[in-house]
């Protein structure tokens, strides 16, 4: 669709659409923060990964997680379904079941990037989201997150955080 034909499909309809730009001397101060809070701190378990090509599943096999809000444990089966890169990185592809203490159960995706630098280590990042029907919980279905990887000896470890 063309510009043309949108702005014919938006005069017929009544609607009044405009964009305007932001400029350094519109813009606040708060425009180029990011706020965000702790939402709860995730320990996966897993079992060693199966291989296959460029592929990866990573087998998750229970685990916990725990804030100020919500916590409870993993539901297994569930598993990080990993592609690697050319460039030696690897898009994560998480899929898991939170039960919380109250016994409501909250889908978790998520997608990522995890990658180690000549010398350094292990950085990753995930974008969580959740699904829900309990309507305790239910404010999670609109919520957008980032997960931090923290480095827990011996288990897979994330800081997730609701973006405000």
């Amino acid at each position: 669709m063309t510009r043309r034909t949108f702005g014919k499909i938006c005069a017929a309809s009544g609607a009044r659409a405009a964009v305007v730009p932001i400029s350094a001397s519109t813009a606040t101060a708060q425009d180029d923060k990011l706020a965000s809070e702790r939402l709860f701190d995730l320990f996966i378990d897993t079992q060693p990964p199966h291989a296959f090509g460029d592929h990866m599943v990573v087998p998750v096999v229970g685990g916990t997680f725990e804030g100020p809000r919500l916590k409870g444990i993993i539901v297994p089966p569930g598993g990080d379904w990993m592609t690697r890169r050319p460039d030696g990185s690897n898009v994560l592809d998480v899929r898991i079941v939170l039960r919380t203490d109250d016994l409501q159960e909250i889908a978790m995706t998520s997608r990522g990037i995890g990658y180690t630098p000549p010398g350094g280590a292990l950085y990753a990042r995930m974008l969580p989201m959740f699904e829900t029907g309990a309507t305790r919980y239910a404010w999670l279905n609109d919520i957008v997150a980032v997960g931090v990887y923290q480095k827990k000896p011996g288990r897979i470890a994330y800081r997730v955080y609701q973006i405000l």
